[in-house]
């Protein structure tokens, strides 16, 4: 790719009428990833060790909610910035609409960790935890459905590179749409069975961990842009 092809496919600020100044995704991507960063601090930060003098080894066992609460944290924002990470290569522009459905799903994310220690740390109280779990799954639902909202954005503003396989574009988007289509059902489960709400809230989530479909292109694929 020559240095006037790389020129000459870079975004115009007016590329989208209507919908603000257009640019490319590289700020976008540096503050949801910041955003990302700061999200795993609470869990960690807010696990208090025993003080001094006390019965140390049992103490710490007696965490173990506490400590749940970072993996289920660390689990569900770790899983994210892998979509997130994946995704940002298939956004081309940032307008306007896409900017602010971006801000939402970060907003999710970063507090994510509340409704999880509101369940994890109620889990031995036979009616907390229950209340904590709904209170849970319909955040996980929720952040979901969001996810799905900002790639739809992405969709219907023309954000997406348009140099991609329209028949992959719609794979991602159906698989997408099954994932809060799944998280939803586990938000309604789980007011008839705390314990199937979150299997199923859990099961869809490391489900999203397996390895992504390689991104298809109609023409040349773009070149990474560390490597330019």
């Amino acid at each position: 790719m020559t240095l006037k092809t790389q020129l000459d496919d870079r975004p115009r600020l007016d590329e989208h009428p209507g919908d603000g100044v257009t640019r490319g995704s590289t700020r976008m991507e540096i503050f949801a990833d910041a955003v990302f960063a700061i999200a795993f601090t609470p869990p960690i930060v807010e696990i208090t060790l025993p003080e001094v003098g006390s019965d140390l080894g049992r103490q710490l066992l007696a965490l173990w909610p506490s400590y749940l609460g970072y993996a289920l944290s660390t689990l569900v924002i770790g899983t994210y910035w892998v979509q997130h990470h994946f995704a940002g290569a298939l956004f081309r522009t940032t307008g306007h609409r896409f900017l602010l459905a971006t801000l939402i799903f970060v907003a999710a994310i970063a507090s994510i960790a509340i409704p999880t220690r509101a369940f994890a740390e109620h889990i031995q109280d036979p009616i907390d935890r229950v209340v904590g779990a709904k209170f849970y799954a319909v955040a996980l639902a929720a952040t979901s459905v969001i996810w799905w909202f900002r790639w739809r954005t992405a969709r219907v503003t023309g954000d997406l590179d348009e140099r991609l396989d329209a028949a992959y574009v719609i794979r991602l988007d159906q698989h997408y749409l099954r994932e809060a289509a799944a998280m939803v059902v586990a938000a309604i489960l789980v007011f008839f069975s705390w314990e199937l709400g979150l299997a199923l809230a859990g099961a869809t989530t490391l489900y999203q961990l397996r390895p992504p479909e390689t991104p298809l292109y109609v023409n040349q694929a773009p070149v990474i842009e560390e490597e330019l």
